[in-house]
């Protein structure tokens, strides 16, 4: 047995060994018994992780790299899905490939109920 509370605030790597973030909800299903998504805030450039490898990192390079002078990401909030978690424990490690078919997935779902909303016809009311 687990206690959800093991998983607030562990770090998410991807397979790349990129940070994601922080785990700040875990939501569950509680019909099936098992959780289905962490949930973390989407990171910039001011709320990024710094590990002891970009303090030396940084500390010995003269010029910034350019992925470290663009933002990370936009503020928001990011679900990862249970099934592209591949390891728990001291940190979370998701798998890439399919955390990125997720996310592409999320992006047209939203993109066409978009569409559909756009296509509806208002009502016209004449005076």
């Amino acid at each position: 047995m687990v206690n959800l509370s093991t998983f607030y605030d562990l770090n998410i790597y991807n397979t790349e060994g990129k940070f994601i973030g922080r785990v700040n909800e875990v939501v569950l299903n509680i019909k099936k018994g098992r959780i289905s998504f962490f949930k973390t805030k989407a990171l910039t450039e001011d709320n990024r992780n710094v590990g002891l490898k970009d303090v030396f990192r940084n500390s010995l390079r003269l010029v910034p790299e350019e992925e470290d002078v663009n933002p990370i990401r936009t503020e928001g909030i990011i679900d990862i899905p249970y099934e592209v978690v591949t390891a728990v424990g001291d940190v979370i490690l998701v798998n890439q490939e399919k955390f990125a078919q997720y996310q592409s997935s999320q992006k047209s779902r939203i993109n066409d109920n978009s569409q559909k909303r756009s296509m509806v016809k208002k009502p016209v009311i004449k005076p």
